[in-house]
């Protein structure tokens, strides 16, 4: 009886030492395996990030698309297997911020000059809010960090989609303007922008002259005084439009500045100035019908009713779907 239940004791040890070499072996294989490919994403992540730098030089907006919408892709299939890793929605956040750019008419500085900087299509929008839902989500994962840059990319991406209030967004980034790269300038500019867009033009415009570049060329003078324009600034923007007048013979930017001073001076309630500087910028070009609208303001601003009828009348003649024409028209 004792050899038996000897001889099952023995038979039962050498199946567990069995068992706990597979385990063992098991372990080992899956331990390396999954090395292996935490290695790979690590290596594959940093040259991603690379190629993302590389990205952001190519001028043609059509093939930098493409090339950021294939990184988009592969970065789905990363995030599912890194689930926790903040870094993989950081840098899935931005491709989608960098692809949301592609699909928008010009850069900030363009946009803000032109009145444009909410002028965003479907592509555009849905690109922003993926990247706000990936930046949130690191930021989530790292208990709130996020650095300056992503700050920025998250508070651009809600000012173009107008998903956020100005105030949200200064309180996004109210403290990083010191820490933003001295190369970055158009988040140098977006960041005076919001300052002045929430009460602290003195601020806004002192950091933007100070580190905007915008005595450097015509944009740059162009992008201060739309600056002073919006900071209600408008003796320093009427002296800033007239240095770009003084310096370029460009119709577009011409006609762009005499209409800016046309509203400065409408705003001013100084009329007849205004009227002429839209009448300038009519004589670039007859075709435009802002120009004719603001005059038409003006009149009716100065109690012409009548001229400022026939002169709407006018511009819906050739523009019947104008609706801000139809309801000035509809308020007379």
């Amino acid at each position: 009886m004792y050899d038996r239940y000897k001889s099952k004791k023995k038979g039962r040890s050498v199946y567990k030492v069995l068992l706990a070499l597979i385990l063992i072996g098991a372990a080992s294989f899956f331990g390396v395996r999954y090395r292996h490919h935490l290695a790979f994403w690590k290596y594959t992540q940093t040259k991603l990030e690379k190629k993302i730098a590389s990205m952001r030089q190519i001028k043609d907006a059509a093939r930098r698309r493409e090339a950021l919408s294939d990184l988009a892709d592969i970065y789905e299939r990363y995030k599912d297997e890194h689930q926790v890793d903040p870094d993989a929605f950081f840098t899935s956040g931005e491709i989608h911020f960098l692809l949301g750019e592609t699909y928008l008419p010009g850069n900030f500085s363009e946009l803000f000059i032109n009145d444009r900087a909410r002028d965003i299509g479907k592509e555009a929008r849905d690109e922003f809010l993926k990247a706000m839902k990936d930046i949130k989500k690191g930021a989530a994962i790292k208990n709130g960090d996020l650095d300056g840059e992503r700050s920025l990319m998250l508070a651009r991406s809600g000012f173009y989609t107008d998903y956020h209030s100005p105030t949200e967004i200064f309180q996004m980034i109210e403290n990083i303007g010191d820490s933003i790269k001295p190369d970055n300038i158009e988040n140098i500019r977006f960041y005076s922008v919001i300052n002045i867009l929430n009460r602290h033009e003195d601020y806004g415009l002192k950091h933007l002259l100070k580190h905007g570049m915008v005595r450097d060329n015509i944009q740059g003078l162009l992008f201060y005084a739309t600056a002073e324009r919006t900071a209600k600034k408008y003796t320093g923007a009427i002296v800033s439009y007239k240095d770009v007048l003084a310096r370029t013979s460009d119709e577009n930017i011409r006609k762009l500045v005499h209409v800016n001073l046309g509203k400065i001076y409408f705003n001013r309630s100084l009329y007849r100035e205004s009227i002429e500087q839209f009448g300038y910028a009519l004589k670039i070009d007859e075709k435009d019908s802002t120009p004719k609208i603001w005059i038409g303001k003006n009149y009716s601003a100065m109690g012409e009713k009548d001229k400022a009828r026939a002169i709407w009348s006018d511009v819906l003649t050739s523009d019947g779907k104008n609706t801000e024409v139809r309801e000035l028209l509809g308020t007379m």
